[in-house]
């Protein structure tokens, strides 16, 4: 079969052969909801009124606390209408137990049920970096509606996820749970995330609002600086885009941006959320953060740290009593007015009305069970995981293995740790449902092809006495796969670092494998970009397999033995040194570049350029590219510019290339970035096979902003890159006119 990939930007349809990715079924006990902004409508706005007319101020500040289950939850919160929404329940007995207490509440309103569904829920899929890295938003919503579907099936309405904080960053240990550094890729997965969790049945939460991904020095919860143009131009447009494919709830951020809280920042979130944008969702601090502007230094006490919080624009409270203890008080004491509370209250009435939750049964519990894990759910969470693979390095066509292979040796206890193919956040997946490397490699493995295996080292890889049991093995067989990486808890919340070489004594591992002559392939699993700059060097070939999930050891035997050509690309560029950090693509040019001159923008004991480039990867197939026609060389401020370049397949395998186009504006108002991204879209080449692939830009996506947000296009000349990574260099020139 084929599936169409629609991407804005691209004025050619692309197929391109998917295996066994749909949409979950249509269910009657699980809805669905459009992808399109919250609006207010006149009737639910009636009914609105009539609520908060009959309401107390305690009720009403109920609705805006989240609390946290634990063992000890007393269904009498959710009886009593104290409470607006509930976090962390552990299955679909307990959620309906709860959703049954609030509706016996005094007014009779319906509680929001939540959790951290961020890669799936009891199938996952890979971890938000590697649906980055499939560079596919068509594939990132099929596997966003499965994670939705699921979790509605045990009575969830409402995930705090997708976080889609752009980073630049990779020591700080969330960037597994992002879209990458690009704005472009970041809004176009935030989009697609946002609408598949719609169609599942779930709706989502776009964090952290905003800036929190700037963190100084990569460390977690740390300030941010972020220049005004900079904020519109970065890390705001994935929100924006967000907004529009139907979220209906905002995170603040942990973060102070610029001095201020995110959650107590007016200008962020009354500001531009609400007044700029129009959003009519509610907004959520993050766990227990309004008691943390205490921290931060801007409130004396709790009182004033729940003031400033809901003055600033902050509707919901999460795990904290700041607003149960306190708000109240404030608004008998004329601190805070009545009618932000009640707009507060509006917000998040809004979204229960939109959810239907008010009017429609809920899911049987008991069916619960029959929608998780189902054949469609792994088998699209295979496709999904080896999408997300992305190839590094292949020296001497190692890869895909070879027919006349025997013996394949897998060394690395990391191979065989269901919990670190998983990843960080599992949600409800079990380690017991994990397909390992291991696994998945003894169940591939054809007919008179046998698999060892020699963990080396414990999972950290501290303890080097399996080393020699590991090199006699490797000696033995006629290739080896090398499983190294992070451990599912090295890279999550909480988890920054100042090294990011391969943990422990891996790399020594490492060296003492390739030292024995056989082939090497490493598998990297982890949730960040590593300086595996030895390893780029020596390695056969390398697949970077991020956190694959449910599926991944089934994944990486697909790709590894040829049945699926990788076709994942980085979302991240890969720094050499840590000392390069922060290194990103899209950096502005210097008034002294790069040269052989001393007094350049350059180091003196490392290159300037990355181990690996954003957007890169290889296939199996040997891509070329030649003949880039600009269609458009001079085109209006309203135009559309028109590209179309040839592709031809040279190799002998199928290749999957992600075509990528890049906009550089040579002469601006201000110094614009020396690359960005601005269309791409895949395509599938048999071997020897030709193809025109034509990719189009809005003249309105090259616009910038000033410090006050203002987006301008400045006409000039614009200079185009295609090609397979931001290190295109075929290229030609667009001149915009007007005024």
């Amino acid at each position: 079969m084929t599936r169409i990939l629609l991407m804005i930007g691209l004025a050619l349809t692309l197929t391109h052969a998917a295996g066994a990715a749909e949409l979950p079924p249509l269910d009657p006990a699980i809805p669905s909801y459009p992808a399109e902004p919250l609006r207010p409508d006149p009737a639910t706005e009636k009914r609105i009124d009539a609520l908060l007319a009959k309401m107390t101020l305690a009720e009403k500040v109920g609705q805006l606390r989240m609390g946290g289950w634990s063992q000890t939850f007393d269904l009498e919160e959710a009886r009593s209408g104290i409470i607006g929404s509930l976090t962390g329940a552990p299955d679909a007995a307990a959620n309906a137990a709860i959703v049954k207490a609030a509706r016996q509440s005094r007014l009779g309103i319906p509680i929001l049920l939540t959790d951290n569904v961020i890669h799936g829920f009891r199938t996952l899929i890979p971890a938000p970096i590697g649906l980055a890295a499939t560079f596919d938003p068509d594939l990132v919503r099929i596997a966003s509606a499965w994670a939705g579907y699921e979790a509605a099936a045990i009575g969830l309405h409402w995930t705090l996820s997708p976080m889609i904080d752009i980073s630049r960053d990779p020591r700080w240990g969330r960037v597994v749970e992002g879209p990458g550094e690009d704005p472009y890729l970041a809004s176009k997965i935030s989009a697609a995330e946002v609408s598949g969790l719609l169609r599942g049945g779930i709706i989502a939460t776009l964090k952290h609002y905003v800036g929190y991904g700037a963190a100084e020095a990569g460390r977690d919860y740390n300030s941010t600086w972020i220049p005004p143009e900079l904020l519109h131009d970065l890390y705001l447009p994935p929100f924006k885009a967000g907004i529009d494919a139907g979220a209906m709830t905002v995170m603040a951020a942990f973060n102070a941006l610029n001095g201020l809280p995110a959650t107590a920042n007016p200008r962020m979130l009354d500001g531009i959320l609400k007044h700029d944008w129009g959003f009519a969702g509610l907004v959520t601090s993050d766990w227990d953060s309004v008691w943390e502007l205490q921290n931060h230094g801007i409130a004396a006490d709790g009182a004033e740290a729940a003031r400033k919080a809901i003055l600033a624009g902050l509707d919901m409270e999460m795990a904290g009593d700041m607003f149960k203890d306190n708000l109240a008080q404030e608004v008998e004491a004329g601190r805070v007015p009545l009618a932000r509370v009640d707009d507060a209250v509006r917000r998040v009435l809004r979204v229960k009305f939109r959810l239907g939750l008010f009017d429609r049964p809920d899911p049987d519990p008991k069916l619960a069970d029959t929608r998780l894990l189902t054949p469609a759910a792994k088998k699209t969470a295979r496709e999904i995981a080896a999408a997300s693979l992305v190839l590094l390095e292949n020296h001497n066509d190692t890869l895909p293995f070879k027919p006349g292979i025997k013996k394949i040796a897998v060394v690395g206890s990391m191979a065989d740790t269901p919990s670190d193919h998983m990843g960080p956040w599992g949600a409800n997946g079990r380690e017991a449902d994990v397909v390992t490397t291991l696994a998945g490699l003894k169940a591939r493995a054809p007919d008179g092809t046998t698999v060892t295996f020699a963990p080396g080292c414990d999972r950290e890889c501290k303890d080097t006495s399996g080393f020699a049991a590991a090199v006699d093995a490797a000696a033995a067989a006629d290739i080896v796969v090398a499983v190294m990486g992070e451990t599912w808890y090295h890279t999550a919340e909480g988890a920054s670092r100042t090294k990011l070489d391969l943990p422990g004594h891996y790399e020594e591992l490492l060296e003492s494998l390739v030292a024995t002559g056989k082939p090497v392939v490493l598998v990297v699993l982890g949730g960040r970009p590593m300086t595996i700059t030895w390893a780029a060097r020596n390695a056969t070939a390398i697949l970077y397999a991020w956190f694959p999930g449910t599926e991944a050891g089934a994944a990486i035997a697909d790709v590894l033995f040829g049945d699926v050509d990788p076709s994942g690309r980085l979302p991240m560029t890969f720094p050499r040194a840590v000392g390069q950090i922060p290194i990103y693509y899209a950096h502005l040019p210097t008034g002294r570049p790069a040269t052989g001159d001393q007094y350049s923008s350059k180091y003196i004991d490392e290159e300037n350029d990355p181990l690996y480039p954003f957007g890169y990867g290889l296939s199996y197939g040997r891509i070329l590219y030649d003949d880039l026609r600009i269609l458009t060389p001079r085109i209006g401020l309203d135009g559309v510019i028109t590209t179309d370049v040839h592709l031809t397949n040279v190799g002998t395998h199928q290749g999957t290339e992600t075509v990528q186009l890049y906009v550089h504006d040579l002469v601006a108002g201000r110094s614009r970035p020396i690359k960005e991204l601005k269309a791409f879209a895949k395509v599938v080449l048999a071997p020897g096979e030709s193809r025109r692939v034509e990719l189009k830009v809005p003249v309105a996506d090259l616009a910038y902003h000033l410090d006050d947000g203002t987006a301008v296009v400045e006409p000039g000349r614009f200079q185009i890159f295609i090609g397979g990574s931001s290190r295109a260099t075929l290229s030609g020139m667009v001149v915009v006119e007007g005024k």
